[in-house]
């Protein structure tokens, strides 16, 4: 039996556990690993219209100096937007269950673009929340609100858009 045969006989379940793997190396390979994004020039450029895009959001927002990607607490502390605050290793992991999960290309698309815009504003709003706390409680709320509380909001809202991806895409249309 061929493998295209074999893997068309498995169901969508061990499919899913199959492509997942492949799905989040590959878009983790092409868009994220490497010390601040520099392995990927697409990446690269992705992570930086990303982040400019948050710190002017940011800026029309909060009351804070921000210096490039520095959002000045005060004179001693800034909360620093690295690569890694862009939100786009959330949007990949749930880009790559989607991308893994086998239905049609039309809810796949439907869904990415959804997702990128839903965690992007989920984003803005864990950034902007990690720098008000800061701004009222010190740099010891720091771990508290980004660590804890921002990534649980993060996966909160990826275990929601999966859900919701199942939902519409899955079993409305297996029924």
């Amino acid at each position: 039996m061929s493998i295209i045969k074999k893997w068309q006989n498995l169901s969508a379940s061990n499919r899913f556990l199959f492509a997942y793997p492949f799905w989040f190396l590959l878009l983790f390979g092409l868009f994220y690993w490497g010390r601040y994004w520099s392995l990927s020039p697409l990446g690269h450029f992705l992570d930086t219209i990303q982040r400019d895009i948050i710190m002017a959001v940011l800026d029309s927002v909060l009351n804070n100096k921000i210096v490039n990607y520095d959002i000045v607490i005060n004179s001693r502390y800034h909360v620093v937007i690295t690569p890694e605050c862009n939100g786009f290793v959330p949007y990949f992991i749930f880009l790559a269950a989607v991308l893994a999960y086998p239905k049609s290309l039309k809810c796949k698309i439907l869904w990415a673009v959804a997702g990128y815009f839903i965690f992007s504003i989920v984003n803005l709003i864990r950034l902007y929340l990690v720098t008000i706390t800061v701004n009222n409680y010190g740099a010891d709320a720091f771990f508290l609100a980004h660590d804890i509380g921002g990534n649980l909001l993060l996966i909160i809202t990826g275990s929601i858009m999966f859900i919701g991806y199942l939902d519409k895409c899955y079993y409305r249309t297996n029924k």
